[in-house]
């Protein structure tokens, strides 16, 4: 493939992570509105509820489109399946653009409603994986660096959903119909990329069979996963709600540090893996250095929650994801080495979406428990801190590296 059109290609597939991230992030951050649209009025407590199902349900199914998707992509082609899982999302998000509210039909609302969240959690499910796979293939001196654009891309796409969110709050269907349009956009742009997979398996069985193959590897890719997402969802979530209940810390105040720390995610990663490609850095010594940053930077968080104070909240927060940024950037790549080009599609979406989905839907349930079990905010630190040590456990086993 030409190397115009390797760029080419690859920005494609940077263009449809984001949309699917920022799709996938609307209903999230809209969830009073939609709530009160698609289920009724009710009590704020059942409102949270109703709230925590349809962000929840998304990511249970993520698993089974991370397998179906990944099938696809092993069969048919990497193009294939990316195309695919667009075509899901961008129906489901039109759907929820234009379906009548509750008051007009009643429970058939809600139902379609929660479809069109297990279709988004399906589309994720496989277009993170395949663009994962299609960044590891594309040129073999730079896949650490497009592995990290493909991270930050899923970035871009949140902070676009919190900057739409923000304007059309109280006309919430038309940040939905903004995503259906650029979703149909990008499914001409995605008919002009190139297909980079030529080795395809033939039957379903045989692309099950390979990639379950490697029981350890699956094993090593979920773990690395969870890491991955109970750092972010963990430090993000729980820690904002907690700084703006027992400090009163106003949301506003809160935004405007999780759009820098967004932007950090945005930059950084990419800038540091580029840096990393071109002097041939060991990636493997990137995701421990990341870890163990994580390890040893984890307690001053703890520290300055229990101290209540707010700027060494933020300061301690953008440590902590700095370091979890250098361990993430490298882990696409990870996932590529561990399985074969055969089903690697499948492999590596499947592995990876079991991983972070479960541990994205349970971190702040995780850091709840840690907080109260230990009866200190200081205890924030302990699952992170633990993570941290079984990655970089993991990460220094020796590795077996899948050919092709």
């Amino acid at each position: 493939m030409k190397v115009e059109k390797v760029k080419q290609s690859f920005w494609i597939v940077a263009m449809g992570v984001a949309f699917e991230h920022f799709d996938m992030m609307l209903v999230s951050l809209l969830a009073s509105s939609v709530v009160v649209e698609f289920v009724g009025e009710t009590t704020p407590e059942l409102k949270l509820l109703y709230a925590y199902i349809g962000y929840a349900i998304a990511f249970l199914f993520r698993p089974l489109g991370a397998f179906f998707f990944g099938c696809i992509g092993d069969l048919y082609g990497r193009k294939t399946a990316l195309i695919s899982s667009v075509i899901l999302m961008t129906t489901a998000t039109l759907a929820l653009a234009f379906i009548p509210g509750v008051k007009v039909l009643g429970g058939a609302t809600t139902i379609i409603f929660l479809l069109c969240r297990v279709a988004q959690g399906l589309a994720v499910g496989g277009e993170y994986g395949t663009a994962m796979t299609y960044a590891y293939e594309l040129n073999p001196s730079w896949r650490t660096f497009y592995g990290a654009c493909i991270i930050s891309s899923t970035h871009f796409g949140g902070l676009l959903a919190s900057f739409l969110a923000g304007i059309y709050i109280e006309n919430f269907r038309m940040t939905f119909l903004i995503g259906g349009i650029i979703g149909l956009c990008l499914l001409l742009f995605r008919s002009l990329m190139e297909e980079n997979h030529k080795q395809r398996l033939k039957k379903i069985f045989e692309i099950t069979t390979e990639s379950v193959k490697n029981k350890g590897a699956i094993l090593q890719a979920a773990v690395i996963a969870s890491m991955q997402v109970l750092v972010f969802y963990g430090s993000l979530i729980y820690i904002n709600e907690l700084v703006h209940q027992e400090l009163g810390i106003l949301k506003s105040q809160i935004f405007m540090a999780n759009s820098f720390l967004l932007g950090l995610w945005i930059i950084l990663p990419p800038y540091i893996a580029y840096i990393a490609d071109k002097y041939f850095f060991s990636y493997l010594k990137i995701m421990r250095f990341g870890a163990l940053g994580v390890f040893l930077s984890a307690p001053f968080l703890g520290l300055s929650l229990v101290l209540a104070f707010y700027p060494g909240i933020v300061i301690s927060q953008m440590v902590v994801h700095v370091f979890h940024m250098i361990f993430c950037l490298c882990t696409p790549r990870f996932f590529g080495d561990l399985f074969g080009s055969s089903a690697r599609n499948t492999a590596v979406s499947t592995s990876y979406s079991i991983g972070a989905s479960f541990t994205a839907a349970l971190a702040p349930m995780t850091c709840y428990i840690s907080v109260n079990l230990f009866h200190t905010n200081f205890a924030i630190c302990v699952p992170f801190m633990l993570m941290a040590l079984v990655t970089i456990f993991i990460l220094k086993k020796e590795m077996v590296y899948a050919k092709g």
